[in-house]
Parts: structure tokens; sequence; C-alpha cells
């Protein structure tokens, strides 16, 4: 743990020390957080934000050279068609954003660099896209990742704590609901929550990933999760410098996996503290009894 703690360490000191002191600006004026970096994502872990708003101008973060662009209007079949049309720019210190899903026919001339703040296009419904937003990813060349691109960017008001709806132990391959006063058995198991943030623009239901899960067992830290860079390992993403893959982060249908125990006989408490990257957090603790 403390290795990958180290590794994610190296990646945000290289991004540190290349950025800006006032870090980046953010690529939309509305700024509304639809989707979360390292999410569960249709079987993969998310890359970037998915920022809502409707459609409007999508400007560079820092100036950089074009890598490379794409229209919808073009037919290139070796592209991958789910970005739709984006737009990639490399920046100084090894930096590569890719403003992705933009509005067809929105790119304007080909242009072979651009100033912080100049636009891109507009943010859209092209490629793989359910309603009109912007795909935004930062790629750090010198560690081979993606950050959390909330990590430099300004923050947003958010005092919204995150939810812990239910907490379950998997052992034996059974799912036991985990509540105060539960009789569980001996041995090695694992801790799994249904947890999530939640936007705070829409009353109906749209939960959004975790920042943070911190597993604490008896006073003793057991785990702890950060989803804040994703590396490339075997052709599919990983989480942070354990290179995580998706499996050991999150079940089939989205419940997060917070970390493994070794519960003994006798009384046992339980903490398990999830949080947003606005820092709101949510602790849920629970004393139960392992049986013989």
């Amino acid at each position: 743990m403390r290795q990958a703690c180290l590794l994610v360490g190296v990646a945000f000191f290289f991004l540190a020390a290349v950025l800006p002191l006032r870090g980046l600006d953010w690529p939309v004026e509305k700024k509304i957080i639809i989707g979360t970096f390292a999410q569960d994502q249709d079987g993969h872990f998310f890359d970037g934000l998915d920022i809502g708003g409707g459609q409007q101008d999508v400007h560079a973060v820092l100036a950089g050279e074009l890598v490379f662009r794409y229209d919808e209007d073009q037919d290139y079949s070796s592209l991958p068609r789910g970005l739709g049309s984006f737009v990639a720019l490399h920046h100084e210190g090894k930096i590569e954003t890719t403003s992705c899903n933009l509005k067809k026919g929105s790119l304007g001339p080909v242009r072979t660099a651009y100033a912080a703040g100049e636009t891109l296009g507009a943010s859209g419904d092209t490629g793989s896209s359910d309603g009109v937003h912007l795909h935004f990813s930062l790629y750090d060349e010198e560690t081979a990742s993606f950050v959390n691109p909330l990590s430099f960017l300004p923050p947003v008001a958010d005092t919204q704590a995150p939810v812990i709806r239910r907490v379950l132990l998997s052992a034996g391959g059974t799912l036991i609901p985990l509540d105060n006063g539960a009789k569980v058995p001996a041995g090695q198991g694992q801790i799994i929550a249904e947890a999530y943030d939640l936007r705070q623009d829409v009353r109906f239901h749209w939960p959004l990933g975790l920042y943070g899960v911190r597993l604490e067992v008896d006073g003793k830290e057991v785990a702890r999760i950060v989803f804040d860079s994703l590396q490339v390992s075997d052709g599919r993403l990983t989480l942070g410098g354990a290179r995580l893959p998706l499996g050991s982060v999150y079940t089939g249908d989205g419940l997060v996996k917070c970390g493994g125990v070794d519960l003994r006989a006798g009384n046992s408490h339980l903490d398990l503290s999830v949080r947003n990257f606005a820092g709101n957090e949510t602790t849920k603790e629970i004393s139960f009894t392992v049986r013989e």
C-alpha cells in the first residue's frame, strides 16, 4: 500500500512541477459534473470527467500544440468512435489534454497551436453519448498515467456528503448484510459497499463515483483506495500505483470492493469512510460479532 501511494505521489509531483501555480482553467463556463474519474463506466474505468451544462464553448486549459483532431463528418474507421469529435493537445511538461464528444462541425479551421482559453469547439453529443456534454481527460506522459482533472482544476462548490447505502461481507461465496448486531463467520472475507456521491443540481437519483475509501477494523486501517490516477496495464486501465484492475475495485453490479478482512472470533468494530473530491465525508460504524 505504501508503494502504491509513493507511485501515485510521483505522478502528482511531476504534474504539480510543470503546471501553472494557479493550476488549470476549466474548459467550459458551466461546471456541472455528470461523470467522475475512475468510476465504473460500462465495464471499464472512466479516464476523465464528463461535464454537462448544455451546449457551450470548450476552451484550451493550457497553451498547447495540436496532436490530433477529428470531426465526425470525416470518416477514419480506425479511430476510436466513442470519442466522437475530439481535439487532443500536447502541452509543456509532457502533458496531454483531450476534449471529446464535441459538436459535429464546431471544431473550426485546422490550427497547429492554441493559446490558453482559445476555443476548441463546442460541447455536443457525438460518439458514445447520452446527451450534450464534454468528456475531458488529462494525461501525464512522464508517468504514463491518466490523472484526475479535479486535482488541478479550480474547486467547485459541493456541500453534499456521499452516501453509504449498505455494507456487506463477502465470505465463502455468500454476501452477508453487515449491520449493528450482525453475527458473521470467522475467517477471511471482503467488505463490499453500495456507496456513491450524488449530483447536487438535480432532484432525481444520479450517482457519481467516489474519490476516496478508507476501511478500519478494530481501530486499524486495513485498506485505502484513492481514485486519482489510472495506468494502462496489458491493454486495460488499472487504478493507482498498485495497478488494481476494475474487478478488484468494483463488483459486476457496481458495488465498491472496500478491502479484505481477516475476522477472528469475538466482538468486532468496523469503520467505513467514503469521501468525494470536495472533501465531504461519510462514515458508517458497525459493531458485530464474529462466531467461533
